[in-house]
């Protein structure tokens, strides 16, 4: 159910985004009210651009607030079924799931066994970082041997190290928890976006707490998008509503912090 708030930002741009968006949809075949999708999404708690709890399994954060808005702007309906990342992907090259989020083409750039998948132009922007100790900024890359992920998110970019079993990878099960284990000195870096670090860093009173350690990952942008192999239309309505609806997105982004 949307909340309160999306629905007054919903509302706010209704009359400025008209003739916009009467335009960007005019070229796209509708959708049928009502209609039920299937989004898939990982079971991973990484708020908050999203997650997905033990307590309930519901799913929540920014890209639960966004999708909402979706679904309200086009009549249609989403129901969310969370999976663990690599079931996700097998799930919907299957043609189990009509939706995936977040998705990216460089994640998949290797599969060849990849069917045909439409993405929607980003969805977010996000800077992935290690965070150490503000004590242990600018040591040598050596020295940090303990390196923490969010469960369900896999080290790639340090395969490399793990295999000549120069690191070694801990796993806490949500951003918040991996934060507590590098303060505690228990790891020696924690692996999340800026983004989600600056949220628990404030929550846990401690802004300053943990640091970006360019030598362990080089900081650049990155991207979530929305993709779909069964229904590329349902992402060109996705994107034209991102144009249309772009201040009540950017009032989502700044009540997540993102």
């Amino acid at each position: 159910m949307l909340t309160l708030f999306a629905q007054c930002c919903l509302r706010s741009v209704r009359i400025a985004g008209l003739l916009g968006a009467a335009w960007a949809l005019s070229t796209i075949q509708p959708l049928a009210a009502a209609q039920e999708y299937r989004v898939g999404v990982e079971d991973v708690d990484y708020f908050p651009i999203y997650s997905v709890t033990p307590q309930d399994n519901q799913y929540r954060g920014y890209a639960r607030e966004l999708l909402d808005l979706f679904a309200l702007h086009e009549q249609i309906a989403l129901r969310y079924v969370s999976l663990p990342v690599r079931r996700l992907a097998y799930e919907y090259q299957a043609g189990r799931l009509d939706l995936v989020f977040p998705d990216n083409p460089r994640w998949h750039s290797g599969d060849k066994s990849t069917k045909a998948v439409t993405y929607s132009q980003p969805v977010l922007t996000f800077q992935d970082a290690m965070l150490v100790l503000p004590t242990r900024q600018g040591q040598a890359r050596g020295s940090f041997r303990k390196l923490g992920f969010v469960r369900g998110f896999t080290p790639w970019k340090f395969q490399a190290e793990i295999s000549a079993g120069l690191v070694e990878i801990h796993q806490a099960p949500n951003p918040e928890g991996l934060i507590r284990m590098a303060l505690a000195g228990y790891i020696d870096a924690a692996n999340m976006s800026q983004q989600v670090a600056r949220y628990h860093l404030a929550r846990l009173g401690q802004p300053d707490g943990l640091v970006v350690e360019p030598g362990l990952l080089a900081i650049s942008d990155s991207y979530y998008h929305l993709s779909s192999i069964r229904h590329p239309q349902l992402i060109q309505h996705f994107d034209a509503f991102l144009r249309s609806e772009h201040r009540a997105v950017a009032a989502l982004k700044e009540k997540y912090g993102l």
